[in-house]
């Protein structure tokens, strides 16, 4: 009696702790596609109820989601898309109102969800307000049934690894119902239809082995019930596997005994034998099993945990960061509003609205340049490069800000000897300018900055070695935190003591973009003495020509000259019209790209001269309109210049612009003096 309850109890609570096991590692799973959701939600916010299933088709595969519901300020569905005809009236079985309402107007709440449907799959669900205020997104992510319990982890493997007849039967009972059972006969059976569970159920003595009194034809057992988290654990074996065998048996086994006692003796502790050590080595298999996914589940949730404190970290700096030029822009805005009579004094303030914006969006690039490259979507354009003539316009980018400091900036390139070399321009002075402008901000006033240019003799015929040395003798840092400088988001402590603003992503991205070109970034620092950065990269020689650009004066007589300016938002066709204006051209508008075919449609071939068109509108975007007019009969309307004026402002945005027929690219924010500079060209 006692080793059948010792048998009983081990098994019961071994179950219980890998069920323990379980239950966390699939909290820890559902949680994590909760915080998915939640990220994904917070990027659709900007949705207004207005929008179109197409609309929420394009928003929904750019973040890897199932569906898109907008709801109105009564929760009411107004518009979805979906992918597996699953939808909002499918969800709401799971979901409750009152937490919707709840989130609307508050765009700091976001109500998540794990919803588990009848056909056994489930959807993981985030509901966040909109921008406006006047309704909800709902967004979600599909599991399919034939999916769903290969993403769990299940009890039932466990509970089929112990015999009915060597340890007995066991039930894991839930809300009522056998969920698991090394007898598959019981699983989804109620248990108040079992009079043997429910003997052991009114017994009240949860972990102690009770003799089952089951009614007349029922064998008779005994068993035994344990509590878990949310679950109840059942065992019993019959009787008869407990007491000694009956009389009549015990004659019968006698006799047998005495005439195969050798054979019966031999086989009975092989047999045991064997059964133990294969019971040990399937217990021994799976701990080791279940150890290894826990090491590999514990590894993830480090990882994760990692991932999010360095995200959390990066939005305490973004907030300090963005907030700080944002203050200086209203603060600014509004003493100007008070002075609008003392023209110095609005000059000044709007200079230092002027700095304080160039900032912002700078930390804004900085940003979107890690994105892209993380997602691969930065290629390097490799072309003929005068390394003198981009070294100059370096130099002349950091005097601006040195001079400021009254810091001495020098120049060396006296160990260049191949002048000319194949490389991206534009990533070489990003990565140049990176680290100068480092130097820049962390030495102080009267401090000394040198960039010094050594052509190595290592490379082989056709090629050229360079070191790139940068130093300063400004604050320095930590040889710790030198470990980690090149990480997304660093910055050490001293940085924010000195107040000196910065994401913590220009030596992040200047160190992807050295890997990208096959080179290595080096540094050697000390606390107050400064540091020195090397960077060490190869270029093919070739040949350049000097640059050719010709800088066009504001100036510039556009007198006469007819526009077309297309913008849905109010405000920048107001910017953008009254600059133009101003600088003598006669402006015409369009509200979307359907009113700018419709209006050059319906104009004489001389009305325009050229075409402003931005690219993110309603009814008809920028591209599809660039088509059309294009393809209009009348071959000089379909010639009419047309030039990108977008938000857009990447790599892949330009060449998507010229692949539709456009002539140019202008990135918004506006810089007058390229605009200008655009338009004169392609009105020569």
């Amino acid at each position: 009696m006692q080793n059948c309850e010792q048998r009983l109890a081990g098994a019961i609570e071994f179950i219980k702790e890998q069920a323990a096991d379980y239950t966390k590692y699939n909290e820890t799973a559902i949680a994590k596609g909760l915080v998915r959701e939640a990220a994904a939600v917070h990027a659709l916010e900007s949705l207004s109820l207005d929008c179109d299933e197409a609309a929420l088709s394009e928003r929904a595969k750019g973040l890897w989601l199932t569906g898109i519901c907008l709801l109105d300020a009564q929760g009411e569905l107004v518009c979805e898309y979906t992918e597996d005809g699953i939808g909002y009236a499918q969800l709401q079985s799971g979901i409750k109102l009152e937490p919707i309402l709840s989130v609307i107007g508050y765009p700091q709440k976001t109500y998540v969800k794990h919803v588990e449907l009848d056909d056994g799959s489930f959807a993981d669900v985030a509901v966040h307000s909109c921008a406006d205020g006047a309704g909800a997104v709902l967004a979600y992510r599909y599991t399919g049934a034939e999916f769903s319990q290969k993403s769990v982890l299940s009890i039932q493997p466990l509970i089929d690894s112990y015999g009915v007849n060597s340890t007995g039967t066991l039930l894991v009972v839930e809300e009522n119902r056998v969920s698991a059972s090394n007898d598959p006969t019981l699983i989804g059976m109620n248990i108040f239809e079992s009079e043997r569970l429910m003997s052991i159920r009114r017994s009240n003595r949860a972990d102690k082995l009770i003799r089952v009194y089951a009614p007349k034809g029922i064998e008779q057992c005994y068993g035994m019930y344990s509590h878990g988290r949310n679950y109840s654990l059942y065992a019993y074996v019959p009787a008869r596997q407990v007491y000694d065998l009956t009389v009549m048996n015990l004659v019968i086994t006698l006799v047998m005994y005495i005439l195969i006692l050798a054979f019966v003796q031999g086989f009975r502790w092989n047999s045991a034998k064997d059964f133990f050590m294969q019971q040990e080595n399937s217990e021994q298999e799976y701990k080791k099993s279940l150890e290894q996914k826990n090491a590999a589940l514990e590894l993830a949730v480090q990882r994760e945990t990692k991932a999010n404190l360095a995200k959390r970290e990066f939005l305490f700096n973004m907030s300090h960061d963005i907030r700080t030029p944002m203050n200086a822009i209203i603060g600014f805005t509004a003493l100007a509003q008070t002075h609008i009579d003392d023209r110095d004094q609005v000059e000044d303030y709007l200079k230092k609205i002027s700095v304080s914006s160039q900032h912002l969006l700078s930390l804004i690039n900085d940003v979107l340049d890690m994105s892209r490259i993380e997602n691969g979507k930065v290629t390097l354009e490799t072309k003929p490069v005068h390394l003198p003539e981009l070294v100059e316009d370096i130099g002349d980018a950091i005097q601006v800000g040195a001079d400021k400091k009254h810091i001495s900036f020098t120049v060396d390139t006296a160990g260049m000897k191949n002048e000319d070399v194949i490389a991206d321009p534009l990533r070489l002075e990003q990565i140049l300018i990176n680290v100068l402008a480092n130097a820049v901000k962390f030495t102080p006033d009267g401090g000394q900055i040198s960039l010094r240019i050594v052509q190595k003799d290592t490379a082989s015929a056709d090629y050229a070695d360079f070191e790139f040395h940068i130093k300063d003798n400004g604050i320095g840092m930590s040889e710790e935190f030198q470990k980690h400088i090149f990480e997304q988001f660093a910055r050490e402590r001293t940085s924010t003591v000195s107040k000196i603003q910065g994401t913590g992503l220009g030596l992040a991205i200047t160190k992807s973009l050295v890997d990208m070109m096959g080179g290595r970034i080096t540094v050697e620092s000390e606390p107050g003495r400064g540091s020195e950065f090397t960077i060490s990269l190869r270029f093919p020689v070739g040949e350049a020509k000097a640059g050719q650009m010709i800088p066009v004066s504001k100036a510039s007589d556009f007198t006469g000259k007819k526009l077309l300016v297309v913008e849905d938002n109010e405000l920048n066709l107001e910017i953008a019209s009254t600059l133009l204006e101003e600088a003598g051209f006669e402006v015409d508008t369009a509200g979307n790209g359907k009113i700018a075919v419709e209006k050059v449609e319906a104009a004489s071939a001389s009305r325009y001269d050229l075409i402003l068109m931005d690219i993110q509108m309603p009814e008809m975007d920028g591209y599809e309109a660039s088509r059309r007019i294009r393809a209009l009969p009348n071959k000089k309307k379909a010639a009419i210049p047309i030039v990108a004026m977008t938000a857009n402002a990447f790599e892949e945005d330009q060449k998507n612009a010229l692949n539709v027929g456009m002539n140019g690219h202008i990135a918004k924010p506006l810089d007058i003096q390229k605009l200008f500079q655009v338009l004169s060209e392609l009105l020569k």
